[in-house]
């Protein structure tokens, strides 16, 4: 085999893209983003109700942190979903890195809110 710039090779059925340059990976990273809108209502729901028991700024503050997530994960979807710039050469595999890392973030923040 013989390398070619792009990470891809040649084959012999032609040119071989690298598993993780794959353009569906956006449509994966999609998926977790639903994921990360479902983790974030969880959130937003708890916070509002925290909110509507102590009144604190914190709370208040966390209410609007969750909100403008959630607005930022629709926003980042529908770019997936609908932009075909994210399923370019190569854009697969980090915008599924960044869904992923989030969606631990968001785990993790909801196992500290139910301590």
């Amino acid at each position: 085999n013989e390398s070619v710039p792009g990470n891809q090779s040649m084959g012999g059925n032609g040119f071989v893209r690298n598993p993780l340059d794959d353009p569906s990976l956006a449509i994966v990273a999609a998926v977790v983003c639903a994921a990360n809108i479902g983790l974030l209502l969880i959130l937003l729901f708890t916070y509002v109700t925290s909110y509507r028991k102590l009144k604190s700024q914190f709370t208040l503050g966390l209410v609007i942190f969750a909100t403008l997530l959630i607005i930022q994960n629709i926003m980042f979807m529908f770019f997936l979903l609908a932009r075909e710039g994210f399923h370019g050469p190569g854009m697969g595999f980090p915008v599924l890195s960044l869904s992923v890392v989030e969606f631990g973030a968001l785990l993790v923040l909801l196992k500290t809110t139910w301590i």
